[in-house]
Protein backbone atom coordinates (compact mmCIF):
# COMPACT_ATOMS: atom_id res chain seq x y z
CA UNK A 1 0.00 0.00 0.00
CA UNK A 2 1.56 3.11 -0.95
CA UNK A 3 0.86 6.05 1.24
CA UNK A 4 1.83 9.56 0.23
CA UNK A 5 3.02 12.12 2.26
CA UNK A 6 2.92 15.97 1.60
CA UNK A 7 3.93 19.35 3.09
CA UNK A 8 2.07 22.32 2.33
CA UNK A 9 3.37 25.79 4.06
CA UNK A 10 4.97 23.66 6.59
CA UNK A 11 2.53 21.58 7.54
CA UNK A 12 2.37 17.71 6.52
CA UNK A 13 -0.32 15.35 5.67
CA UNK A 14 -1.19 12.22 3.81
CA UNK A 15 -3.49 10.18 1.54
CA UNK A 16 -3.58 6.74 -0.15
CA UNK A 17 -6.10 5.26 -2.44
CA UNK A 18 -7.21 2.63 -0.16
CA UNK A 19 -8.78 5.15 2.75
CA UNK A 20 -8.14 8.99 0.76
CA UNK A 21 -7.09 11.46 2.54
CA UNK A 22 -6.05 10.85 5.68
CA UNK A 23 -6.42 14.47 7.76
CA UNK A 24 -3.42 14.35 10.47
CA UNK A 25 -2.07 17.26 9.80
CA UNK A 26 1.01 18.47 11.95
CA UNK A 27 4.45 20.60 10.82
CA UNK A 28 6.28 16.91 12.15
CA UNK A 29 6.52 14.71 9.78
CA UNK A 30 7.21 11.84 12.29
CA UNK A 31 3.43 12.49 14.33
CA UNK A 32 1.71 12.45 11.00
CA UNK A 33 3.32 9.02 10.14
CA UNK A 34 2.40 7.16 12.90
CA UNK A 35 -1.11 8.73 13.43
CA UNK A 36 -1.75 7.77 9.40
CA UNK A 37 -0.92 3.93 9.52
CA UNK A 38 -2.18 3.63 13.11
CA UNK A 39 -5.66 5.07 11.40
CA UNK A 40 -5.17 2.78 8.27
CA UNK A 41 -4.69 -0.37 9.99
CA UNK A 42 -7.52 0.42 12.24
CA UNK A 43 -9.49 1.04 9.19
CA UNK A 44 -8.36 -2.03 7.25
CA UNK A 45 -9.09 -4.16 10.29
CA UNK A 46 -12.16 -2.67 11.05
CA UNK A 47 -13.46 -3.91 7.49
CA UNK A 48 -12.10 -7.45 7.90
CA UNK A 49 -8.60 -7.27 6.37
CA UNK A 50 -6.67 -9.20 8.49
CA UNK A 51 -3.67 -9.98 6.18
CA UNK A 52 -0.41 -8.14 7.08
CA UNK A 53 -0.02 -4.77 5.68
CA UNK A 54 3.11 -3.42 4.04
CA UNK A 55 3.36 0.05 3.73
CA UNK A 56 6.12 1.97 0.70
CA UNK A 57 5.90 6.06 1.05
CA UNK A 58 6.52 8.58 -0.80
CA UNK A 59 7.33 12.18 0.38
CA UNK A 60 6.71 15.29 -1.34
CA UNK A 61 7.38 18.70 -0.27
CA UNK A 62 4.93 21.33 -1.88
CA UNK A 63 6.51 24.51 -2.28
CA UNK A 64 4.38 27.64 -1.38
CA UNK A 65 5.40 29.97 -4.12
CA UNK A 66 4.24 27.53 -6.79
CA UNK A 67 0.46 27.04 -5.45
Amino acid sequence: MEVSFFQINGVWDAECEEVGLAGYGNVDLNIVRENVFDAIKFTLETEGVNNPIEFSEKIIEIDPREQ
